[in-house]
């Protein structure tokens, strides 16, 4: 039994980190003082869908869903062991307006949304500027952590109370 523990624990993270390599990013959870702050930079009222690109372990799907519970929240993940998590989680929280796919965020249609949610790397948010000039419709508000989106000026910043005094940008298209 316990060799077959040490085999799924070998193997989760073998898995996390082929990933990792892979995209470039490691699945990493938003900071409580962190979400805290970016709670507070979203709009109070959003009328569409709700996307978190690389929503990883699902911890700020869930604050979204909890904030925004007329609205369908999408949460968006590649890498296959944060997103088993987060569909586990799913089911203890049952969030009905709360779905997580598994996918590559850039094949994902952002054309329906109205708010996304990201924290991501600088090459990243370099790509996704691309993509939300070509998908995002005007008003479109974009959410970002840490990183912002190249060129684009945000209309607000705030700066969570941690140790890197994390920023995090609010945008409009």
């Amino acid at each position: 039994m316990i060799e077959l523990l040490v085999i799924l624990i070998g193997g989760a993270a073998l898995a996390i980190v082929c990933y990792s390599v892979k995209y470039g990013i490691t699945p990493t959870p938003t900071s409580p003082k962190v979400k805290k702050m970016l709670l507070k930079i979203l709009p109070r009222v959003i009328n569409g869908e709700v996307v978190d690109l690389g929503s990883g372990w699902g911890t700020l799907a869930f604050a979204l869903a909890k904030k925004y519970p007329s609205c369908k929240i999408v949460g968006i993940e590649i890498s296959p062991i944060p997103y088993f998590c987060s569909l586990l989680l799913a089911r203890v929280f049952r969030y009905p307006n709360l779905v997580f796919l598994r996918r590559d965020f850039f094949d994902y249609r952002l054309q329906e949304t109205s708010l996304v949610v990201c924290y991501l790397y600088p090459d990243a948010m370099e790509w996704l500027k691309i993509k939300f000039e070509n998908e995002l419709l005007p008003s479109t508000y974009v959410v970002s952590h840490t990183f912002a989106v190249p060129g684009w000026k945000p209309l607000r910043t705030l700066h969570a109370p941690d140790l890197y005094r994390t920023p995090i940008y609010l945008y409009q298209k």
